[in-house]
């Protein structure tokens, strides 16, 4: 396995839609909901113009592999990632978040800390994270009105 990463261009928009809507991504994802593709698009041409974000496609030779976000507030980048959901489960999320760190380390200046959040029902994305270097810090708990 031989991962790199780039910066999502416009084409990458169909194939990351796709990814982000599959039942076993958004299962596991903060914001489950099925999104529309106008939705979507639009989100998609935004963060690849933003300054404090960074959207990057994972690739193993010519095999796309997943997405990986970092959103910047002063010292820290918030991590997001998910896979091809043709990939899940062959050691692909560890190995991108350790490529991530080291782009984040190269690329985002200032930064001290990645975070991640990770639904407590997601073990399998804890594991990754865990095997990649990360620590859990605390639990978060929100009362929905």
């Amino acid at each position: 396995m031989m991962l790199r990463l780039r910066r999502a261009e416009e084409e990458d928009a169909s194939r990351v839609f796709s990814w982000r809507n599959d039942e076993t991504v958004r299962r596991v994802s903060i914001d489950p909901r099925e999104i529309a593709r106008e939705e979507h698009s639009d989100w998609f041409r935004r963060s690849i113009g933003r300054a404090d974000r960074s959207l990057l496609i994972a690739e193993d030779g010519e095999i796309p592999v997943g997405v990986l976000r970092f959103d910047v507030v002063d010292e820290v980048a918030e991590i997001s990632i998910f896979l091809n959901p043709e990939l899940v489960g062959r050691g692909y999320g560890t190995a991108m978040l350790r490529e991530g760190a080291i782009w984040a380390r190269q690329n985002l200046m200032g930064v001290k800390t990645l975070r991640a959040k990770i639904r407590p029902d997601n073990p399998a994305s804890s594991h990754a994270f865990e095997k990649a270097g990360f620590v859990e810090v605390w639990h978060v708990y929100d009362l929905n009105l």
